[in-house]
Parts: C-alpha cells; sequence; structure tokens
C-alpha cells in the first residue's frame, strides 16, 4: 500500500526500465562515405591530423627531457619524411596544411614549426647539448665535418643543382654539423644564413626548381657563410 502511493515511484522505476532499454538499442551507423574515392579522402585527412598530433606529442616530450635525444632525432626525421610523402601525394585533398591546422582548430604550435617551417629536428635546427670537457676533444672532428659539408653544399650550387629535393639534404646535415661545434656563437653568420634557406627551401615543394635569381642569391649567401666560418677556423 505503502509502496503504490509512494510519490515518483512508478515514474522511477519507469525511468530505469526506458534506461535499460536504451542502452540495449543499437544506435544508428553514420556513414563517411559511400565510395572508395571519399574513404580515402576521409583516410588522408585522418593520417595528417594523426601525424601532427604525433609530431606535437614528440616535440612536447623533448622540451620536457622525456625522450632521449638518439631516439628524438631518429623520430623526428621518419615523421618529417612520412609528412612530406603525405603532402605531396594529397595536394587535391589539403592544398594547404596550414590552413587545415586552423581549420580543425588543432593546438600544435611546436609541430607547426618542425613540419611546416624548419623541416629537420631540434637537434639539427639548435643543435645537441654542448661538449662536456670528457668529449671536447671530438671539436676538431665537428669542424672538419663542417667544413666538409660547407665545401659540398657550395659544389651542388656550383654544379647547377637547384631542386628542393636535392638542396634541402644537404643543408641539413651542414646545419647539423654546424651545430655541432662547440664554439660557434648562435647567433653566427653561418648559422643564420643557412638556417634562412633551410626553412625558405622546406617551405617550398620538393620538386621545386629554384630560379636564376634564388640560385644566385643562396650561393653568394653560402659563400658569405663560409667565409664567416673560415674566418673562426682558419
Amino acid at each position: 500500500f505503502f509502496r503504490d502511493h509512494l510519490p515518483y515511484s512508478r515514474g522511477a522505476s519507469g525511468g530505469r526500465d526506458e534506461k535499460v532499454s536504451m542502452e540495449n538499442k543499437e544506435l544508428p551507423k553514420i556513414k563517411l562515405y559511400d565510395t572508395s574515392a571519399e574513404r580515402q579522402k576521409i583516410d588522408q585527412m585522418a593520417d595528417m591530423y594523426s601525424l601532427i598530433t604525433t609530431v606535437q606529442h614528440l616535440e612536447t616530450a623533448w622540451t620536457r627531457d622525456a625522450v632521449g635525444e638518439e631516439k628524438y632525432t631518429e623520430s623526428c626525421k621518419k615523421l618529417i619524411s612520412q609528412f612530406k610523402t603525405l603532402k605531396n601525394g594529397s595536394t587535391q585533398l589539403i592544398p594547404n596544411v596550414d590552413k587545415f591546422i586552423t581549420e580543425y582548430k588543432m593546438d600544435c604550435k611546436a609541430a607547426r614549426h618542425r613540419l611546416l617551417r624548419v623541416g629537420v629536428p631540434a637537434t639539427v635546427e639548435y643543435g645537441a647539448p654542448k661538449l662536456t670537457r670528457q668529449n671536447s676533444a671530438d671539436d676538431q672532428k665537428h669542424v672538419f665535418e663542417a667544413v666538409q659539408t660547407f665545401i659540398t653544399a657550395l659544389n651542388c650550387l656550383q654544379l647547377d643543382m637547384r631542386d628542393v629535393d636535392q638542396l634541402h639534404p644537404h643543408l641539413s646535415d651542414l646545419m647539423a654539423s654546424l651545430n655541432k661545434v662547440k664554439k660557434l656563437p648562435e647567433n653566427h653568420v653561418s648559422r643564420v644564413k643557412v638556417k634562412e634557406w633551410l626553412i625558405k627551401l622546406n617551405e617550398k615543394p620538393a620538386s621545386y626548381r629554384l630560379t636564376d635569381d634564388e640560385l644566385r642569391q643562396m650561393s653568394f649567401d653560402l659563400q658569405t657563410a663560409y667565409d664567416h666560418w673560415h674566418r673562426i677556423y682558419k
């Protein structure tokens, strides 16, 4: 008698039954595509989003010292290579990656810098931790390596190599070599000029060929960088 006359007793029971019924009821499936072409587009966009997010997490882990130098560099180079491949293969769907990031409200400032601006790991852009007294004897070796990579880069320009995918690896190696030299100031002309061109090349498609004016300017800038370098280590 009392249970039947308790306020909301039947409604509460009915609500529970309704909740159980809703849980057992399958939700309708949402179809994201109708054709294989549409599915490929969805997959490409998902891959791009996932790759950018992964780079952002890797950059965060590096700044927090949660990943070692060797592992970071290896992983970052692989992700950058994958990004370039994906970017070149999805130019019609994602013509502008920067706009893609903005459109989907991705919070990925570090990944944007790494992928769209520089195109090399932080260990190449800024260099690894400075040499300690125990391994400072290797500095002469790094100076020699830097000279060799400088000469190689200049020779490439003299041989009229002007494709981005030909020049970018040499500049990346040169930047890495310069950053290994302990006594080279952070704002030295050689570092500044090489980094400027590294960024310029990274912002171009891999198939882009430098114009005569661009080739001339790049040759002048790298020669200037080498001359300033040689004044320190002649």
